[in-house]
């Protein structure tokens, strides 16, 4: 048997035939059909004077509207809009203030709501979501981390502090979250070798374009050197596009909401504790939407490639290359010249491969870095300085 339906109008027209018998108490029928006295008696008065038709809601508009726009400015508007079919409610406000006195002039909303009720603004569509493309997710663990700082943070004395984080992409592990001092490339080349030294080296590691991921001289950043020095690759994003560095840009977000908004400490040792704690509820608590709402740590594994300090002074190259060291303002002496290779290679050996005709080409651990043309020989190819 099917449920029974009732509409309000049915029941109102029941009340008011319960209401209309004699003796109906009107006060017991308005507790049995749940409405206040005041309603029941307006029904009932509406039924007695126009029948089952008086039931029906009627219109809320005001008999009266003494404040309604001037049938005549409500026609400037519409011919404004017509001369200016591209222009909206702001501007023709504009255009009307010059042309009306001011007790005429109508609010901006009100020339808005003007054009709508003469159908002269469409109603904008509902924007449309395109689905994400050039979407990437390395098939392993360690194929590919991405790092990336974020705006500063003010303590209570006015000082600055850097978070910087790296994240693994295939898990989206947090290998290591930090609060710096500063953003110069020596405090975040020692986050990056921190996480190598607890996980592992990755395959390849991809930053934006920031000047701690860039060299001055366009050469080669001494974040890239350390890299290579590794024998990690390094690989920068787009410019101006974050998309690339999606899936840190998007912790950012989640780091902003569930942390950095929520927490506020007078100094860099308690933020730097506050992160080791969410670090830890990020990576083997939280549920990630897009790893099946499974933590990062799920399918997280420590690098196949144990951590090896890299050797400052180490000669790779060819058998008949010569070595330099590199001076603290990216040079070395070759030929009784000083020549620049990158000051992000200060500190290290570079290889010097000869091509014969004055033509020399350097390389930093089998990665080309400039060519070198000279009128004066070099005596002896082998000697190292």
């Amino acid at each position: 048997m099917a449920w029974k339906v009732e509409s309000i109008m049915s029941q109102r027209h029941e009340f008011c035939k319960l209401a209309c018998e004699p003796g109906s108490n009107i006060s017991a029928l308005c507790q049995q059909f749940q409405i206040t006295r005041r309603t029941g008696y307006k029904w009932l008065r509406r039924y007695r004077e126009e029948g089952a038709d008086g039931l029906w809601d009627r219109s809320h508009r005001p008999h009266l509207s003494p404040d309604r726009t001037d049938a005549a400015v409500e026609a400037q508007v519409v011919a404004l809009r017509l001369n200016y079919p591209y222009w909206g409610p702001r501007k023709l406000h504009r255009l009307m203030k010059d042309r009306l006195a001011k007790d005429q002039l109508p609010a901006i909303a009100t020339v808005a709501r003007i054009l709508k009720r003469n159908g002269l603004i469409e109603t904008p569509a509902p924007k449309l979501v395109w689905p994400a493309v050039g979407r990437f997710e390395h098939p392993y663990p360690n194929d590919l981390w991405q790092m990336d700082l974020k705006a500063p943070i003010r303590l209570p004395d006015r000082q600055k502090i850097y978070p910087v984080g790296l994240l693994d992409d295939h898990s989206r592990y947090l290998l290591g979250l930090w609060m710096m001092p500063d953003c110069r490339d020596d405090g975040i080349i020692k986050c990056w070798l921190d996480a190598s030294c607890q996980h592992g080296f990755p395959k390849r590691t991809l930053t934006d374009h920031g000047v701690q991921f860039r060299g001055e001289d366009n050469a080669t950043s001494a974040f890239r050197t350390m890299l290579w020095a590794c024998g990690v690759a390094h690989t920068q994003g787009r410019v101006a596009h974050p998309q690339t560095q999606g899936k840190i840009e998007r912790f950012w977000k989640t780091l902003k909401t569930e942390v950095l908004t929520r927490y506020e400490y007078k100094d860099r040792a308690s933020w730097q504790k506050c992160f080791d704690e969410w670090r830890n509820q990020y990576n083997h608590i939280r549920p990630h939407q897009e790893l099946g709402d499974e933590p990062p740590a799920s399918r997280y594994q420590f690098s196949e490639r144990p951590f090896v300090a890299p050797d400052r002074r180490q000669q790779v190259g060819f058998p008949n290359s010569i070595y330099r060291s590199v001076n603290s303002r990216g040079y070395i002496s070759l030929g009784g010249y000083l020549t620049m290779v990158g000051r992000g290679l200060t500190g290290w050996t570079v290889e010097v491969r000869p091509l014969g005709t004055g033509c020399w080409h350097v390389y930093f651990r089998h990665h080309f870095m400039r060519e070198i043309l000279l009128t004066k020989p070099i005596r002896d190819q082998r000697t190292n300085s």
